[in-house]
């Protein structure tokens, strides 16, 4: 996976889920979380990233057997995905040409798909999918945008990023509607398992 490093995003309230979504059961028992780590650990990247926030000892325990390196939000209580994005960039060790950005609550990517984008990648262009015309997760950022990740003011979108380089962005057609399925609902989450 030519050193990709992957950030996973699960620092949330889970505020329209009201318990943590990322801790609930998906199809074998394990918890969501686990699912999102296990499709990053089969497409070989290294190193894992988690952004912990709410309930940070919990999922911290649910996904110790992968042993990714932990960084801790702390503003996660402000539900901005940005410092969420920055804690985890600022996590990372050097090395990496380029970094997946996922949310923790999207078990339905597959490792295929993260292969598929990693072989897009090409120094200087960001990464992501597009599904049936819609843009999905995950995003690889090239390192040379980082810096910008890193300058966005609080408030601010990390999609911003990707806009204001949109001519850096490759999307890349995918044949699975997981890049786009997140479980922000117990509705969601429901129609979703067994995906």
């Amino acid at each position: 996976m030519a050193g990709f490093g992957a950030i996973i995003l699960a620092a949330g309230l889970s505020s329209r889920m009201v318990e943590n979504k990322l801790l609930l059961p998906w199809t074998d028992g394990e918890p969501i979380i686990n699912h999102v780590l296990s499709a990053y650990v089969d497409a070989g990247v290294d190193p894992i990233l988690v952004v912990t926030g709410r309930d940070a000892d919990r999922v911290a325990a649910a996904v110790a057997a992968y042993q990714p390196t932990l960084a801790h939000n702390p503003d996660f209580a402000t539900g901005e995905m940005l410092s969420s994005v920055k804690a985890g960039l600022r996590g990372l060790r050097e090395g990496q040409p380029a970094v997946f950005i996922q949310p923790g609550d999207m078990p339905c990517i597959t490792s295929a798909v993260i292969s598929q984008l990693a072989a897009e990648h090409e120094p200087g262009f960001n990464v992501a999918p597009l599904y049936k015309g819609q843009r999905g997760h995950p995003v690889l950022l090239d390192r040379a945008f980082w810096g910008d990740m890193l300058d966005l003011p609080a408030g601010a979108r990390p999609r911003e990023v990707l806009a204001e380089a949109r001519e850096r962005l490759r999307l890349v057609d995918v044949d699975d509607a997981g890049v786009t399925l997140d479980l922000d609902t117990r509705e969601a989450y429901e129609r979703a398992l067994g995906c």
